[in-house]
């Protein structure tokens, strides 16, 4: 799923070493210290800013938060990862070619290439690498698994075409975003860890990718759930608790103190237990035999956690099914604290060495957006019998408890707030 030109990168080695010596190139940029530097900050209030003015240029198309939402994310990602001259994106100021790069990513029909990708690796990669004649014989017969471009195809494109805009760009005596970007920091570390044009190019196309729907779906289900009429009170306590908070000149809540936020922070936990982005199976193998709790797993046998499973696991999360953001407040209104039964089983952003490296970054963005948002709007669900759905891998990913689903579309209506 994330293999990119060939070239294996961070997501994809399968040694622990390579894994992490790889990581330690790029740590840094997503560490939370990092986050909260002015740059970056800048950066996603400027994304943000440009989602809600998205909001009052195109009322009527913006209110399908799913798509709207996957503009949101991909903007960010590509200028964290790019910078904005070369590879930045702009879908949510209306650039065309930036909005269709996109469109393979929406597409449910890429289910079907994955789940062919899974279960015939060999056969996928053949039938989906064949050019010329031949690959007009195989896509006449029908023996494709996903019409083209196939998932990510464009995105790979434009990652691509990007690492050789900053490859030229460098050559030729220009800087570009050298310290603020995770292009620029591969590039500076390039000779020193004999990294390769493919090494590169392939590592900033699976950062961009990851980025991508994983942020998008989160909020999506955030916004829906805190949309619905029985979940309005939760939507008004942290419309409160928002607008009782410090602001900066320019009207901003602090980044800082807004994972201190207790109901902005309870509600952004309950929606990624509830909707976890990557729901499905936490995929392992150990080169070798393992015995794990008593129990002997033979080398190459794929075993994992399932967010899905663990976050509904009643004896932790009494309920499990219903969306109740006060399970992650303590009888005083504060927070959890981290020993919490509830903090050790959450596993929204997997665990251990190879958890997910935009963490600190999901987190500035959906945190930083929603302060924003619910500071100026009240949000209603259109449709509010209906859940959206998401394509996980090969499966949909819907909340169980509704008897209708819509897969990638969501309506949500926004309604300014006086004053």
């Amino acid at each position: 799923m994330f293999d990119a030109y060939g070239t294996p990168n961070m997501f994809t080695f399968a040694s622990g070493v390579e894994h992490r010596n790889r990581k330690k190139l790029v740590s840094h940029m997503y560490s939370n210290q990092t986050l909260m530097e002015r740059q970056s900050v800048e950066m996603v209030k400027r994304k943000v800013q440009a989602f809600l003015t998205m909001l009052k240029a195109e009322s009527d198309s913006a209110s399908e938060i799913f798509t709207t939402l996957h503009y949101f994310s991909f903007d960010a990602i590509s200028e964290f990862v790019f910078g904005t001259k070369y590879g930045g994106t702009n879908a949510l100021s209306g650039n065309t070619a930036d909005r269709r790069l996109i469109n393979d990513i929406l597409d449910p029909a890429r289910r079907r290439l994955a789940w062919f990708g899974i279960h015939f690796p060999a056969y996928t990669k053949w039938v989906t690498t064949r050019t010329g004649l031949v690959g007009k014989m195989v896509d006449g017969l029908g023996l494709l698994p996903m019409n083209k471009p196939f998932t990510y195809s464009g995105i790979r494109r434009h990652a691509l075409q990007a690492f050789y805009q900053h490859k030229n760009a460098i050559e030729g005596g220009e800087k570009v975003a050298e310290d603020t970007t995770v292009i620029g920091r591969l590039f500076q570390v390039r000779e020193k860890h004999r990294l390769s044009d493919m090494d590169i190019a392939s590592e900033c196309a699976d950062h961009l990718l990851a980025g991508i729907d994983t942020t998008a779906d989160s909020l999506m289900f955030l916004i829906w759930a805190l949309s619905l009429p029985q979940h309005e009170r939760y939507q008004n306590q942290l419309r409160k608790e928002l607008l009782n908070s410090q602001v900066d000149e320019a009207g901003w809540l602090y980044p800082r103190h807004l994972s201190q936020l207790p109901w902005l922070t309870a509600i952004l936990r309950e929606s990624l237990r509830l909707y976890t982005p990557l729901p499905a199976f936490e995929e392992r193998s150990a080169p070798v035999d393992t015995v794990i709790d008593g129990f002997t797993i033979p080398a190459d046998t794929v075993v994992g956690m399932s967010p899905y499973c663990m976050h509904r696991e009643e004896s932790v999360f009494p309920e499990p099914r219903v969306f109740k953001p006060e399970r992650w407040l303590a009888d005083d209104g504060t927070l959890l604290p981290e020993s919490a039964p509830q903090n050790k089983w959450f596993w929204a952003f997997s665990n251990g060495a190879r958890m997910c490296i935009g963490m600190y970054l999901a987190n500035a963005e959906m945190l930083m957006l929603l302060a924003a948002l619910y500071r100026q709007y009240t949000t209603v669900a259109r449709y509010p019998d209906t859940t959206p759905g998401i394509t996980s891998r090969y499966e949909i990913f819907c909340d169980e408890s509704m008897s209708k689903m819509t897969e990638h579309e969501c309506w949500i209506d926004f309604q300014r707030l006086s004053g």
